[in-house]
C-alpha cells in the first residue's frame, strides 16, 4: 500500500487558504484540485509499502520522532511551484524550528527506506499541494502573500494514500504526537 507520513492543517487554516486563494478562471479546466480536507504538510512519501513491513515502519517512525521539533508552522505565501515550469499551486511552509525539522525528515527517510525502498529522497521543502495541472502542463508564474495563518501542530499521521479515479484519498493509520 501507499503510505506518507504528514502533518494535517487544522480547519481554521484551511478556511483561511480557502478564503485568500481564488483559482484563477481560465486555469480552472486545466487543474485538478486538492480536496482541501486533505490538506497537510508531506513529511516523508514511503511509496509503495508491503502490508507486512507496515507495523515496523510505524515503530520505525515512532523511533524517528520521539523527540520532534517544537513551535509552529507558518503558511506565508501562496505561490506556483516549482519556481522553474510550475505545475501546482502550493501554500509554502515556514517552522518555527527549520532546520530541526529538515534532519528530523532526514532521520525518518535514513531509518525507513531498508522497509520501504521506494522511499521519496528529494530535498524536504515544506509546502501544502493546493492544485496540480493535469497532464503536467505549466502554470503562469503566481505569488500572493498570507497574513497570519499558521498553527502549532499536535500530531503528525501516517496515511495510506490510495489513488482514485476523483484523485488520491487518504486514510490516516497512525498519529504521533508533536508539541507535547
Amino acid at each position: 500500500m501507499r503510505c506518507f507520513l504528514g502533518i494535517p492543517l487544522p480547519p481554521d487554516c484551511r478556511a483561511a487558504l480557502r478564503d485568500a486563494w481564488h483559482v484563477p478562471e481560465h486555469e480552472r479546466q486545466f487543474l485538478r484540485l486538492t480536496d482541501p480536507g486533505q490538506w497537510h504538510v508531506t513529511l516523508a512519501f514511503f511509496g509503495e509499502v508491503d502490508y507486512q513491513n507496515l507495523i515496523r515502519l510505524g515503530e520505525l517512525i515512532g523511533h524517528a520522532m520521539e523527540t520532534p521539533p517544537e513551535g509552529a508552522v507558518h503558511l506565508p505565501v501562496i505561490q506556483t511551484f516549482p519556481l522553474k515550469r510550475p505545475v501546482m499551486y502550493a501554500a509554502m511552509c515556514r517552522p518555527e524550528q527549520e532546520e530541526a525539522w529538515r534532519q528530523c525528515v532526514s532521520q525518518i527517510v535514513d531509518m525507513t527506506s531498508l522497509i520501504a525502498p521506494q522511499t521519496d529522497r528529494k530535498p524536504w521543502i515544506p509546502h501544502v499541494t493546493l492544485a496540480r495541472t493535469r497532464h503536467n502542463g505549466n502554470l503562469e508564474q503566481f505569488e500572493v502573500p498570507l497574513q497570519n495563518i499558521g498553527w502549532v501542530p499536535e500530531h503528525a499521521t501516517l496515511f495510506q494514500s490510495d489513488l482514485t479515479p476523483t484523485g488520491p484519498h487518504y486514510t490516516p493509520l497512525h498519529e504521533y504526537r508533536l508539541n507535547n
